[in-house]
């Protein structure tokens, strides 16, 4: 499939800021759903238990097997392509109603059957509410996709947080009227029942019933068909078999763990890659911009997710205590692994972006399924033989291991030296070595006698964090220093803290 060329409307200037701008939009509005998403977290942790995290954890994980399995990803074809026109979009409408229609009424019909293989009779009544869910998902705007194209962020930002305000409100008055498991799904219920009729007005598009375009899209779909069988496996399988062999209250565990653990990663890692994707399509004819472009990539990502995938791992003990309370004992020795496993999987998920653009996805598909069946093994055995603890701690080695095959092999593809990669993430790294070295320092000082209240932990958690903090930007502004300031992630990171500093300073005066 022939990749789209540079936009000759467009200079590369103005692509990188469209970039920016857009990656901008959408770590904001994710770091603003992760918020509400902490808000509701801490307030459902104290009215429900965690065998109602595993509960509808179990359930989701079986129905994204389905959805997995049947995810199009025709929104990628519709950026690649250097023009489009209303048919496209009719086609791209329709393929996925009739998907979405199709899915929701396979999970529908064979809930109870889920429920029996799963092992609780709870389970039906939770897969009759998403199944609907999942129908419904087929009346989405296709405008959304000509948002993305176009580079509009600012107009899915709001999309985005509209609907996650409308679920964090449904489902927090829910669970304090019912203090019931089905709070949980029946608020992202409503709130697609809100981000539909949205969508369709921050992107009005009056869709028709069209096959015009399904050739192309098949023949698309036998390599993401490929993609969804490994994604699947990856995201849902541990899951399942963690539920199986140790019981949802461990399941429920570990599900409230990695949302805490991996919040670096779902809130800046995740909603950055449509924009890079969409920078990568402008300038894919030029190699050598599109080289720097993914090296500039993998600077950026370390800056911003390794101090903090790695600070929250050091401070688990103490959100344990403050954010989760006595019923989640044990937590922490979950968390740290798990912010570790999504660190990894974050700079190989990265790199997709990559084999994506130019158009290598028999070789993206044989390397996802070879590290994808290598984990599974690991992960059965694990949930087996050991336990919750072993099972993270078989997903963060595996993850690391991934981040490192799947950097190598993106480096081959993209004709960039792993060199050049390296200049860009050590001084990260070797920071986060430094950060580390200075919270375990500052809590083997700390008084350790008796029980923990939770004020004295709320202290102790504010020092830490500014020990780390601290000692991290230092670090590695003297290892950018000591390595001849190149023009990296720390130059961007302070040229925006500089362009930012005027602003605030004029916004102070003017209060």
């Amino acid at each position: 499939m022939p990749a789209s060329p540079t936009d000759p409307e467009l200079s590369v200037a103005q692509v990188n800021r469209k970039v920016a701008l857009g990656a901008a939009f959408m770590v904001l509005g994710r770091l603003a759903v992760r918020l509400i998403s902490i808000v509701s977290t801490l307030l459902l942790v104290r009215l429900l238990v965690p065998e109602d995290f595993g509960l509808i954890a179990l359930a989701g994980a079986a129905v994204a097997v389905a959805d997995t399995l049947t995810a199009t990803g025709y929104a990628v074809i519709v950026v690649r392509r250097p023009t489009v026109d209303r048919g496209l979009y009719d086609t791209v409408w329709t393929m996925n109603l009739l998907r979405a229609l199709l899915l929701g009424g396979v999970v529908a019909a064979t809930a109870g059957w889920q429920a029996r293989m799963l092992g609780d009779a709870r389970l039906e009544l939770i897969i009759y509410v998403i199944a609907f869910t999942i129908a419904l998902d087929g009346l989405m705007s296709v405008g959304l996709i000509r948002l993305q194209r176009e580079l509009r962020f600012n107009l899915l930002f709001r999309h985005q947080i509209a609907a996650r305000l409308v679920s964090f409100t449904v489902t927090i008055g829910l669970a304090c009227w019912t203090q019931h498991y089905l709070c949980l799904v029946l608020g992202g219920l409503v709130a697609k029942l809100f981000a539909i009729a949205y969508s369709h007005r921050l992107a009005p598009h009056r869709p028709s019933l069209s096959l015009r375009d399904w050739r192309e899209f098949l023949t698309f779909s036998k390599w993401m068909f490929a993609m969804n069988i490994c994604s699947m496996a990856d995201g849902s399988l541990p899951t399942i078999m963690l539920g199986r062999f140790q019981g949802v209250r461990a399941l429920g565990v570990f599900n409230a763990s990695y949302q805490v653990a991996a919040a670096p990663v779902t809130e800046l890692a995740v909603p950055v890659r449509g924009p890079i994707y969409a920078g990568y399509a402008r300038v894919v004819n030029n190699p050598p911009l599109l080289g720097r472009q993914i090296a500039d990539g993998f600077g950026l990502l370390a800056a911003v997710l390794v101090p903090m995938s790695v600070g929250i791992a050091l401070v688990a003990p103490e959100i344990e205590r403050i954010a989760l309370g006595p019923a989640w004992a044990g937590a922490a020795a979950i968390i740290a692994p798990c912010a570790l496993y999504a660190l990894g999987d974050a700079f190989g998920h990265f790199t997709f972006n990559i084999f994506a653009i130019l158009d290598r996805y028999p070789r993206l598909v044989g390397i996802f399924a070879s590290l994808v069946s290598l984990r599974m093994v690991c992960v059965l055995l694990a949930a087996w033989h050991g336990g919750l603890l072993a099972v993270a701690t078989v997903l963060m080695a595996t993850g690391l291991l991934n981040a490192m095959i799947w950097t190598q092999q993106a480096c081959q593809v993209a004709g960039l030296r792993l060199a050049e990669v390296w200049s860009e993430v050590w001084r990260s790294l070797g920071a986060a070595g430094f950060m580390t070295g200075a919270v375990l320092l500052v809590r083997a000082n700390l008084s350790a006698g008796g029980e923990t209240g939770w004020l004295a932990s709320f202290g102790q958690l504010l020092l830490l964090v500014a020990t780390g903090v601290a000692t991290h930007v230092m670090a590695q502004w003297l290892l950018w220093r000591l390595a001849g300031a190149p023009s990296g992630a720390e130059t961007k990171i302070f040229a925006a803290a500089l362009k930012l500093r005027p602003r605030l300073w004029s916004a102070r005066a003017a209060a």
